[in-house]
């Protein structure tokens, strides 16, 4: 009988890239350990196929959860882990000049701290299996892809373009994000172009053609599952266009491009005009 292949993925939930990742692991015949920071977000998945699956609560940012997470996986795999897929992630979007600090350490604590304690708790039962560390990342960390607005992100996502550079995936992400449902405060540089700031932030102008969730993850696992998987898995969304963009087109034009269409060219040109509207009444 074969032995038992077992993959743990972190920030499972049923319309994320985690829950389609650990729905095409299992058909692939690869058991599945499903995390997330509560046992109620894993409900809905339902152990149907000859591929085990286990679900345990784990939430990144907490030593003592993760240590938790580690003695459970050593039972149920026996001591080793093949894949570990480090998915969890938090969504905070806000220009920089208006975020909240605090939030921003929780972007990093998730995104970023959160992954490589994981990774570093894990790694001795990775190594008995000879296993793969698969770190979620996405196009928005790529260099020269500096989008205007959703900086506090983005900074968290370059932290860790290592292996799943993920383009737009039609997934509930939008609707669990941190700071755009709030909108810019009044304080904001940006107030002038408030709404457009607003809907970039909500998700409302990426660009129509994203895959599902079952499709991506279906390339994906292909990728990671191949006899010589590469480095940098790139789908999604754009992500195969953006690597080739980010590498053939210098960095200024890639500012200009982004100043032009996400309106901060506009927002200049009525800074400039209001100063001198200001300078005429003196």
């Amino acid at each position: 009988m074969a032995q038992l292949r077992w993959a743990l993925i972190t920030g499972v939930s049923q319309y994320g890239t985690g829950g389609a990742l650990t729905e095409e692991l299992l058909g692939h015949n690869i058991s599945v350990i499903a995390t997330g920071p509560t046992l109620k977000q894993l409900e809905y998945l339902n152990p149907n196929r000859i591929a085990k699956l286990e679900k345990l609560e784990l939430d990144v940012t907490s030593p003592d959860s993760i240590a938790a997470a580690v003695s459970a996986t050593e039972r149920i795999t026996g001591g080793k882990l093949d894949f570990l897929v480090n998915n969890a992630g938090y969504g905070y979007m806000m220009p920089l000049m208006d975020a909240d600090i605090n939030k921003i350490r929780k972007n990093f604590d998730v995104n970023v701290f959160g992954l490589l304690a994981v990774t570093q708790a894990f790694f001795p039962l990775l190594r008995e299996a000879k296993g793969m560390v698969v770190n979620q990342a996405s196009i928005t960390g790529l260099p020269g892809l500096d989008q205007p607005y959703i900086g506090t992100y983005s900074a968290s996502k370059r932290a860790v373009v290592v292996t799943l550079i993920t383009g737009d995936v039609a997934t509930h992400f939008w609707g669990h994000i941190d700071g755009g449902d709030q909108g810019i405060p009044d304080s904001s540089p940006y107030l002038p172009i408030k709404a457009y700031v607003d809907e970039m932030m909500l998700g409302k102008l990426k660009p129509k053609g994203a895959k599902n969730a079952a499709e991506w993850a279906k390339s994906a696992v292909k990728d990671l599952l191949s006899s010589r998987p590469p480095a940098r898995v790139y789908r999604g969304f754009l992500s195969t266009t953006m690597r080739w963009v980010t590498w053939l087109t210098p960095t200024w034009a890639l500012d200009w491009s982004f100043a032009s269409s996400t309106n901060l060219s506009k927002l200049k040109t009525m800074l400039k005009a209001e100063e001198r509207k200001g300078r005429k009444k003196q």
